[in-house]
Formats: structure tokens, sequence, C-alpha cells
């Protein structure tokens, strides 16, 4: 109304046809004027309007549509299907390419037609409306004229029942002349569907003939014209044109214009008039915050409007349920148009917005459709009109947890895809601002989660997380409010009345705020940190401290031993048991730590906490290097000489005979320690059985059963050792003989030890030779004494020249077995002629006799 209107003619072509043009369109795919004029359909090209080819004779009506179709590739198909006599011919083109051409016979003759798909052609005859198959030929009724129409679990019966069969129309949608009462009229609607006329009623159905709507469109009278501009649809009537909403069926517009009589059926017909009517019913519901319809509205006509329209009305419409406490339905509308979690966390109090305000989140907000000052204002201010009270409070940040818990799998996720992509300029920038905007979803998210004091604060800490560092210690530690000291609500507490909404303190239980704070200084790589604080706690008094110092020791790896070593020290002291888990737990995960410097360090603190792990590391966990063993035995020893020396009561005394139990016992089982090196520092007039054993492990038998006999006094303990260590194939190594000798020969001035002696000759007489026995025996030694001797002596010597002379005849027996068998094999004669073949390698032997081998 505001505007003039101008039309400028450019051109006249007055011998274009030579009889009145009944139908025109255009394809602008193949840049093609399409003329049907005097039976024929002819086409043209666009621009110099010269006659291309022609189609068609006979024909009185056609239609064209062309559609995107994407398989592996784009292409754009296109149809034209023209009606003749009691067939129809469709032309098709595949891009700009001709592809086959298709004939359909009717039984009637074609009164409307119009393409649903580029495989659905819907015709209109006299009594009915069919739907023809492109690809299969098929013909199928839509609905039929003379009849009611029951399907689909919807009737119009009520519409139906009064209509009669509709008369013809040749003309189609494009035709020039207006249709007669009762014709039948069709025009396509999206979603493949069909809207059809009968009388003064639309109704539409889909490709399968149900109906899609409830109720249909009542015009004010019949039809002469139809057709569908989104999402209008838009009815000629004799004097006038009627607009309705296609879906509530509401008239829209109605103009009195009394000649008109085409309506160009194109994709943006009535453009203009969809604009002006769409763009005003839009800003008009957006003033009066009717949000809801202008929606509904937008989503109709989403094809001809701005794609942000709609995005930048439903963002009014969240801030407008946000204000009005709705807060859930707000936030799916945050989620659905992927708000930045900034826009959304500002909306907030500042003790969970943190810097975030308002102010700051508008100036990186995707909205840019607010008509006015006040739209700004409201979107401003959300915050100040909302969250009245501490209740409301806790159930809007409810659900700005889940939320943020959802913003925040979709940024890691595209953190993952961005790593993944190949190499490019800005994906640095772009992981960059991913993890600032994570690092302001995982504070905003831990906020959330202390204030609804669930179990949730944990499990973030304990995981990968991206809070800011002076946030949550400051959210974590803060506990006081001007000097006094807050109650402090478990978290299981679900009224939070008693806190102040305009100034939030989170209070935790110091345990529970502790272990906490904990965590997230783990998960952040802040060790010392942690280390610190638990060690401050216990100063303080506080409960299972040094559990949880160990606990937290255990998970560091090799890479922070100094560390350990560090924070290990004060609970050694305190309770050197529990404080030696963190050096002998089992660390698969984190590596295990450097066994020699664990042993220096815990060496300077405590002997008895190096024998301990020592003991450890070889019982346990079956460590076999010598300098461990080593190490281990000299411990033995200094804590020997170490109890030994006090003689105060009888503890030491145990102390040190279980000391001397553990270190024989390890002396005989380990292989693995240096004898050489432990012999050099036992004492000169001491521990005589840990020296014998030494000797024996490098060969010194004499002297280690010298030890046994004369420093031990321990006869039987010197034969059990004969017998453990007696070597039948090394006669020069007789440990029998040797004892012998230590009983015999003994050094002065000890008395030879004759009874001894005779028992060893009684007992393990055979394993020793009687020429070196008579030889060592006293001059004195009665005969009678070495009965038992000699018995056994001269038995085991029968036996084993009976033994040899079996063997030797069994030998004689197989060796004139062998003799027997090559003098048969001697006494037999070969003849090899030329022609004699070898068995093996069939080859003539008496050709080349060297080439076999056998």
């Amino acid at each position: 109304q505001d505007e003039s209107v101008s039309i400028t003619l450019q051109d006249t072509l007055k011998t274009f046809s030579k009889k009145a043009i009944e139908q025109i369109d255009a394809i602008k795919q193949l840049g093609t004027l399409v003329i049907l004029t005097d039976g024929c359909v002819n086409l043209h090209e666009l621009g110099t309007y010269s006659l291309v080819r022609t189609l068609a004779k006979g024909a009185y009506l056609f239609s064209v549509f062309s559609e995107i179709q994407k398989t592996s590739e784009l292409h754009v198909i296109t149809r034209l299907a023209v009606a003749v006599r009691r067939k129809i011919i469709v032309y098709s083109w595949r891009n700009n390419q001709p592809m086959d051409t298709k004939e359909f016979t009717v039984a009637d003759r074609v009164r409307k037609m119009e393409w649903v798909t580029t495989r659905s052609l819907c015709i209109g005859f006299d009594n009915e409306y069919s739907l023809v198959d492109y690809e299969s030929g098929e013909l199928k009724v839509l609905c039929s004229l003379s009849s009611p129409l029951h399907q689909g679990g919807s009737t119009y019966e009520t519409t139906l029942n009064t209509l009669q069969n509709l008369g013809s129309f040749a003309t189609g949608a494009l035709m020039g002349f207006a249709a007669k009462p009762g014709r039948p009229l069709l025009t396509r609607l999206p979603k493949e569907e069909i809207l059809l006329v009968k009388e003064d009623s639309s109704f539409s159905v889909g490709l399968d003939g149900k109906p899609k709507w409830d109720s249909g469109i009542e015009w004010s009278g019949t039809p002469v014209e139809l057709g569908y501009a989104h999402p209008y649809a838009v009815a000629i009537l004799p004097r006038h044109i009627e607009i309705r909403n296609i879906k509530t069926r509401a008239l829209v517009q109605n103009e009195e214009m009394p000649h008109v009589r085409l309506l160009i059926q194109e994709e943006k017909k009535s453009l203009l008039i969809e604009l002006f009517l769409t763009c005003a019913q839009v800003d008009e519901l957006v003033q009066k915050e009717d949000y809801q319809e202008a929606i509904s509205l937008i989503s109709q006509v989403d094809s001809v409007l701005d794609v942000d329209t709609g995005t930048q009305v439903k963002m009014l419409y969240a801030h407008h349920l946000f204000r009005a406490h709705h807060y859930e339905e707000a936030l799916m509308i945050f989620k659905d148009l992927d708000v930045p979690a900034t826009e959304v966390i500002a909306l907030y109090p500042a003790d969970i917005s943190g810097h975030l305000t308002p102010k700051d989140a508008e100036g990186t907000s995707s909205l840019s459709f607010v008509h006015n000052e006040k739209n700004r204002t409201s979107i401003r201010h959300t915050q100040s009109t909302i969250m009245s009270n501490d209740k409301e409070l806790k159930e809007a940040v409810g659900y700005l947890f889940r939320f943020l818990e959802e913003k925040r799998e979709w940024i890691q996720q595209d953190i993952r895809e961005t790593k993944k992509s190949s190499t490019s300029q800005d994906r640095d920038d772009r992981i960059q601002k991913a993890l600032k905007m994570l690092e302001i979803v995982d504070t905003a998210l831990l906020k959330s989660y202390v204030f609804a004091g669930g179990p949730q604060v944990g499990a973030l800490l304990r995981n990968i997380n991206y809070c800011n560092l002076e946030e949550t210690e400051t959210l974590l530690l803060k506990r006081k409010v001007g000097g006094k000291v807050l109650p402090v609500f478990e978290s299981a507490m679900d009224d939070h009345s008693s806190l102040n909404c305009n100034c939030l303190i989170f209070i935790l239980p110091d345990s529970y705020r502790n272990r906490e704070l904990i965590d997230f200084y783990k998960g952040k790589g802040l060790h010392r940190k942690a280390l610190e604080h638990l060690k401050a706690l216990h100063d303080t008094s506080e409960d299972q401290v040094v559990l949880q110092t160990v606990y937290y020791l255990q998970d560091l790896d090799a890479g922070h031993f100094d560390l350990i070593l560090e924070f290990g020290t004060w609970i050694l002291k305190i309770d050197p048991i529990v404080a030696m888990e963190i050096f002998t737990v089992e660390r698969s995960d984190t590596g295990t730590l450097p066994r020699n410097k664990i042993i220096s360090y815990l060496e300077k603190l405590s002997l008895d906490l190096c024998v301990m792990y020592l003991e450890h590391i070889i019982y346990e966990l079956h460590d076999q290097t010598p300098e461990f063993h080593n190490h281990l035995l000299i411990s033995y020893l200094a804590q020997i000489q170490r109890d030994s020396a006090s003689h105060e009561n009888k503890d030491s005394e145990q102390a040190v005979n279980k000391t001397r139990k553990k270190m024989l016992d390890f002396l005989n089982e380990s292989t693995c320690y240096k004898a050489e090196r432990i012999l050099s520092r036992l004492p000169v007039d001491g521990c005589y059985e840990e020296r014998a054993i030494l000797l024996s492990r490098i060969g010194q038998h004499d002297q280690a059963l010298n030890i046994y006999v004369h420093k031990l006094g321990d006869n039987r303990a010197a034969e059990e050792y004969c017998v453990k260590n007696f070597d039948s194939a090394d006669s020069s190594k007789n440990v029998y003989l040797m004892l012998l000798k230590v009983y015999l020969n003994p050094p002065s001035p000890e008395k030879p030890m004759l009874d001894p002696a005779l028992g060893i000759l009684t007992r393990h007489g055979t394993n020793i030779d009687p020429i070196a026995v008579l030889r060592m025996l006293p001059p004195m030694t009665r005969v009678d004494q070495l009965y038992k001797f000699f018995e056994k002596s001269i038995r085991e010597s029968n036996k084993t020249k009976h033994m040899d002379m079996i063997v030797r005849n069994l030998l004689k027996a197989e060796q004139l077995q062998t003799q027997e068998q090559l003098s048969f094999y001697r006494s037999r004669c070969v003849r090899i002629t030329e022609d004699r073949m070898c068995p093996k390698c069939n080859k003539r032997i008496g050709y080349r006799p060297e080439t076999c081998r056998y």
C-alpha cells in the first residue's frame, strides 16, 4: 500500500504463433519456454524465443515439474507430461540430457493434471482423481467423485456426500480462461500431498489416497482456479480471491478481484503477497510476545523468509520463557538452537556465572532479530526478573547442569574430531577456543553441582576436567561470611532456605570439601598443592589424613618420585607400617619406582623399614638382583649387631634370635647373593653357622665342617652337611673324608675324636675309600671297631665287582653278535653291470659311479 507498482513493456512478438496460446510455462533448468497452441506443444529458447522443437500434435494440456535428486551425485530431473487424446506422453531430462519418452493410456479424457513428484502424476477426470506411477505405469484411483471418502480413520462424509461429479476441465492450471463450476481442480502441496477440490470444498490426500486432514477447507463459493503459495492456499472465485492458512484453514485475506482468471502455478507464485502477509504477521506477533504463534507461522514459510528469522524469534521466545520461570522449556529451546553456553550461563546469578554477564553474552549472541529497544532490554536484563527465591533458584540450577552436561559432551566431541582432521591453519585456534569454552562450561557445571549438593561434584573433579583453578579453589575453600561460620549443610539436604540468594556461599562438610579439593588438584596435576593441603589437614587433627595421603602417593608414577619421598617422610615417622604401602603396593598403571633409590632412602630413615622393603621385593616380587640379596644379608647383620649391643631386656635377645633365623633361612634358600662379600662382613667371634653356610657356597667344605665340629660342637649338623653336599662323581671333594680329617686330625690343642669318626664310617663307609681311611686312622684303633665299616666296604666292593663282570659279559656278547653280522654281510656277493640301477637314486651305477651318493 505504501509503494507504487510500475510495469514496463520490454518486447512484443506479434508473429510468435499463428493461433492463440492456450498454455504457457518455462523450464528454467533447460532454458526453454513451453507453449501450447494449435494442438501442439512447442519448445522455444528463452531469450531469443526461437522455436527449438515441436513435441506433440493433438495436445490439449501439459504439466511441467523439476526436482533435484541425490544419489551418488546431484541430478536435476525434469518431467513434461502432455495430454494427447486418451493418452499421456511424458518427456524427461536428466540435467540437460534427454531421456527415454514414455506413453500411458488412460480410459477417459484428462481434465486436469499436476506432478506431485518426478514419479507421481495426479490426474483429474470427470468422475475421479487418479495417480499415475511413472516407473511402473500403474494407474491408481485416489478419490471417486461419485461416492463419499472413507479412508485412514478420518472421513469427509459431511463435505463429500453433498458433492456431485465434477465437470471436465480441459486447459488445467495454466489456462487463460475460467473453469466452470464442478470442474476438477488440484494443486501440489509440500511433503507429497495433493489438494483436491469438490465444488466449494478442498481436502488434502497423500500418494496412498488417505486424507491428511481431519477437516477440509470450506470456500465461500466454488473455486474457478486453485493454487498454493506456502503457507497459504489461494482460490480464485468469480468475484474475489480467498487466501487461507493451509494448516488452520483460517481465512487470512479476502480481496475483491472480479476479473481474475489466471493463477500461475510456480514455486514462487504470489511471492509478493506472501512476504507482505508473513513479515507483517510475524512482526505483530513478536510485538505482542505471542511467540508460539509466530514460530508456528515461520515454520510454514521457512523456504521464503530468511532462515535466521525462525532462530531469532525462537531466541526471543526462550528468553521470554526464562523470564516467566519456565526454565526447562527455555533451556530446551536454547539446546535446540545450539546457543553458546556463555549466553545461558550469563542468565544466572554471579555466583554461578562468574565474570559472565548478560551484557557480555549479548555481544557474542547470534540474536539479531530484535525489532525494538524493548526486546533488547528484556534480554539484557533477564536475570533481574528471575529466581526470586532459593527454591526457584535450585530448580533453575538443576535444569542448567543438565544443559551444560550435554554441551560439555558436544564440545569434547568437537575437539576430538578437530584433532583427527587434517592439518589446517585454524586447527589450533579452533581447539584453543573450544578449550576456553570448555573451561567456562566445567566451572559453571561445578558450581551448579555444588549448589545442588549431589554426588556429581566428586565425579567431575576426579575425572579430566577444565574447571578454572582460582574459582574452584575459592569455591571449595570458602566457608565464612562476615567472619561468622555458617551452618554446614550435608549433600543430601534439599532445603536451602537458610541461604541468602543475593550472596550465595557454597558450604560443604570439611571431609567432603577437602576430598573434592584434593581430587581437583590431582586431576589438574597439582600434586604438590594437594599433598601440602593434606599435610596441613593433619596438623589440624583431621582424621584419616595419613591413609588418604598414602593412597594419593600410591597413585603417583615414577616421574614424581622425588615428591613421593618428600611427602612420604612425615607419614613414615607417624605410622611406618601404613606408610610402607606407598612403596610396596603393586603399580601396574603408574610404573615401577626405582628400587635402589628407595632402599637408600629407607636406610637413612630406618634400618627396619629398609629390611621390610627388601624382604618385600625379594620374597613377594621375586627380584633376583644380587645387589638386593647382598643388601638384605648386610642389613640382617646390622640388625643383629644393633640388637646384640643392647642387653637391657629379653626383647633384644629375642630380636637377635629372630633376625638370625631369618638370615639362616635366607642363606640356605637364596642363590643370588655373593658369599665372598658377606664373609668379609661377618664378625670373627660370632655368626659361625652363617659363616659355615657361606664357606659351603664357595666350596671350602673342610673349613665349614671344622666350624660345625669345633666351633659349634654340632656333630649331627656336620653329618647333615656331608649328606647334603656329597658328590659321588667328584672323588677329590669327598666331604665324608674331609669330616674324618676334622675328627682325626684336629688343630691343636684339640684331641682326635675317634668315636664320631667311627660313627661316620659305620653309617657312610660305602662313600669313603677304605685305603684312605686306613691311612688316616690312629695306630691304636682296634680292628673290631672297624668291623661294620669293613663289612659294608667289602660287600660294596664285591657288589661293584660282580656288576662290572655282568656288564663285561654283556658287552662281550654284543661284540660277538656284531662280528657275526659283519661276517654275514661280507660273505654276500653283488654283481654290478653297466645297466645296474641304484635303487635309491635310480641312476646307472656302471655309467658314472661317482654320481651315486649311495
